[in-house]
This record gives structure tokens, C-alpha cells and sequence, in this order.
């Protein structure tokens, strides 16, 4: 396990000249401790190049209070990069006949009102459904869980819109995905993930938060005044997952190898959304669209509490950049950019304060 202890970015810059040369390792190190040592960033990265560790650290705390260090096998709220895992679930299952992308919602929960027979699992897995946002209502409280997204559901009286006719980005719809996996799987999400996913994997500290595991070793959430700001939900599906940053990196490795679903669901699963009006929308099923000079990218941002989180991947490239905090950091865009000018070659060197 590592440690990270606090060390100025002073201290790592003695000893240069001019001759030395900084490599991408070291130029993200640098940049890194100087949002740390600004107490900007408590929380943990990782930057791979083909597919090859670059940089990997944890800085700071999992625990604040209790002054209980960050190190590479404390998972974090993942938040909305959640949503991947849960689209890559029903992707499986449609490879397994055992889901239909233009199955209705009702196929699956027919006591739903009847207006959700417009709402196929295609609608909610790229955000077209026109169900209310249960994060957005009354209704969201501590310790809400599926079953009250659920009871929610049958209290909703319309849909804001036809589906398909708009994009609004909807929590509920991946909430709902979750519970339509567990009754085509047979088995509770938590087991599904768990069996699926991370065992076969290798991804020993990644779990869904529930009831049963709200005791488990993890980071806490603050905001950024390090007051406590942490996650208290155990609804699943739009989010609920912990992980760490290594492995999420196995995970877009086995992805993008094709060892979790076939190439032609993956392909589907990165279509950008064609609404009815014509208009597309870059995003796929749980991943935003992207491209730069080296080709294609996906990418995802979440947020919740205390936690921001990020996760990009150059599939053509093996690029990937991992970024998980649980201390409200608010320069994510910032970093992700200054990350992505090291790796290209136009980043050569971090200030020193």
C-alpha cells in the first residue's frame, strides 16, 4: 500500500539543472503536489499511456478527522461513473437475449403507469426517457435506496417529455436500469456487479455502498472548507459504486479489450443519441463523447457530495487518466487539461512556488 506523506513541491525541484530532463512522470508529480500543497486536491490519480501506468499517487486524507492517510486500496464514491458499469450490465444481458434495448419498461415492471410504455431501456440508458430526476424531488432523503426510487416511480404522474424527443441527463432512468438487470439476471445488483465484474477481474476493493456494507474501509467525503460532506445514499445504478483509480484502469483495460462484452455492443454503447427531432447529442450509453487530435474518447464526470470523480479513455490510443477526490475539488476541467498538455508534449515544465 502507499502512503503518500506531505512533502512540498520545493523539495522535489533541488538538485535540477539545466540539463535535466523531466519526464512525463515527473512533470505530473509536480503538478499534482502543487494543487496538494495549495490544499486544493485530497484524493487519487492515475495516467496511463498504451495502455502503461504513467503516473499513479494518493494524496491527503480518507479520513480527516481521525487523520487516516489515502493509499491506493481505499475505494471512493465513483458517483456518475457508475452509470458505465450499469450500461455495460444491460449490454451483457442483451448479448445474453435476456434484455431487448427497445424493450418497454413495463416488460419488466408492469405495474408502472401506462404512459412508461413510450419508455424503452434505450430511453433511459442515453438520458431521452423524460422521467423526472428523483435527486431533483422531495422525495430524495437519507438512506433512499432502489425500493423508494421505485415507490417514487409509481408517484410520478407524466413524463416531462415524449421520449426520445430530448436529452435531459436523469438519474432515475439508471436507478430503474439497475432494477430491470435484476430481475433479467435473477439476482440482487450488488451480486451481479460483484460476479460479473469485479471478482472476475480482480477488483478487490471495488463494492455497491448498501445497508450491509456502510461499515466498509473507504474514503469519506468532505466539502472544501474539510467540513464533513459525505455520501448517504444506498440507491444504485446512476451510482452507488466504490472503487479506486487502479481499478478503474483494469476495468477500461478488460472493457476496451472486449473481455467484458463483445466489440459490436461496445460500439453500440459509444453511439451518440439521434433524438426524433433530428439533433444528436454526444452521448452514448453511461459515457460522454469526445474526440481529439489522436481519434476518439470517452469520458464520464461525477459528482455528489463531498466527491468528484473523472475518468477519460483514448480508445485508440490506451490513453486513460483516472481522477478521484473526496474533498469538493473544483478544478477538474483545469486538471484534466493540464494532464492532457503533459502527455502531448506541450506541458514541459510545472512552476514552482
Amino acid at each position: 500500500m502507499l502512503i503518500i506523506p506531505y512533502i512540498s513541491g520545493a523539495v522535489l525541484a533541488q538538485g535540477r539543472n539545466a540539463d535535466f530532463v523531466m519526464d512525463r512522470g515527473d512533470l505530473v508529480e509536480d503538478l499534482m503536489f502543487s494543487y496538494y500543497d495549495n490544499h486544493a486536491f485530497n484524493g487519487s490519480v492515475l495516467v496511463a499511456e498504451n495502455d502503461e501506468i504513467v503516473y499513479e499517487n494518493t494524496f491527503g486524507f480518507a479520513d480527516l478527522k481521525n487523520e487516516v492517510p489515502l493509499d491506493s486500496e481505499t475505494p471512493f464514491y465513483l458517483a456518475s461513473l457508475g452509470k458505465q458499469f450499469t450500461a455495460t450490465a444491460i449490454m451483457k444481458l442483451y448479448e445474453e437475449g435476456k434484455i431487448g434495448l427497445e424493450d418497454p419498461v413495463t416488460k419488466y415492471f408492469p405495474l408502472l403507469p401506462d404512459f412508461y410504455t413510450e419508455v424503452k431501456i434505450r430511453n433511459l440508458l442515453n438520458h431521452t426517457s423524460g422521467i423526472p430526476d428523483y435527486l431533483n424531488s422531495s422525495d430524495l432523503r437519507k438512506n433512499m435506496d432502489n425500493h423508494d426510487v421505485y415507490t417514487y416511480l409509481l408517484g410520478v404522474t407524466k413524463l416531462s417529455f415524449e421520449p426520445g424527443s430530448k436529452y435531459r441527463y436523469c438519474n432515475t432512468g439508471y436507478t430503474l436500469l439497475a432494477m430491470i438487470i435484476e430481475v433479467a439476471s435473477g439476482r440482487p445488483i450488488e451480486n451481479y456487479f460483484e460476479e460479473e465484474f469485479f471478482k472476475p477481474l480482480g477488483m478487490n476493493n471495488s463494492f455497491v455502498l448498501s445497508a450491509e456494507s456502510d461499515d466498509q474501509l473507504r474514503a469519506q467525503g468532505y466539502s472544501a472548507k474539510a467540513k464533513p460532506d459525505d455520501y448517504e445514499l444506498f440507491t444504485v445504478g446512476d451510482g452507488g459504486i466504490y472503487s479506486t483509480a487502479a481499478e478503474l484502469f483494469v476495468w477500461l483495460r478488460a472493457l476496451n479489450k472486449y473481455e467484458i462484452i463483445s466489440a459490436n455492443s461496445l460500439e453500440i454503447m459509444y453511439e451518440p443519441v439521434v433524438l426524433t427531432t433530428g439533433r444528436q447529442k454526444r452521448y452514448g450509453f453511461g459515457w460522454e463523447l469526445g474526440s481529439n487530435s489522436s481519434g476518439p474518447l470517452v469520458y464520464h464526470t461525477g459528482q455528489l457530495a463531498g466527491f468528484r470523480t473523472y475518468l477519460e479513455r483514448q480508445n485508440d490510443t490506451g490513453t486513460s487518466i483516472v481522477i478521484l477526490s473526496n474533498n469538493s475539488f473544483d478544478k477538474m476541467t483545469d486538471l484534466r487539461n493540464q494532464l492532457v498538455k503533459i502527455l502531448d508534449g506541450r506541458i514541459t515544465s510545472i512552476p514552482v512556488d
